[in-house]
């Protein structure tokens, strides 16, 4: 998965919470600290995903690289 489209995804989760704001001015803006929570723990598990790919696509560069050398 190319580091663009986890950006795309993490800036469309974002906007899809920019979007619920109305335009009324709101004396005491609420932050639902739960959705943040969520969405936090969501993007780690992503970040931890692609990188475990990005680490086996290269052992196994690595591997096929050097059974071609000998």
């Amino acid at each position: 998965m190319k580091l663009t489209m986890v950006f795309v995804m993490l800036m469309a989760v974002l906007a899809l919470f920019a979007g619920g704001v109305s335009s009324a001015p709101n004396p005491d803006p609420k932050v639902n600290f739960q959705a943040l929570k969520k969405v936090g723990k969501t993007v780690k598990k992503v970040f931890g995903a692609v990188s475990a790919a990005a680490t086996a696509h290269e052992l196994y560069q690595s591997a096929k690289n050097r059974g071609q050398q000998g």
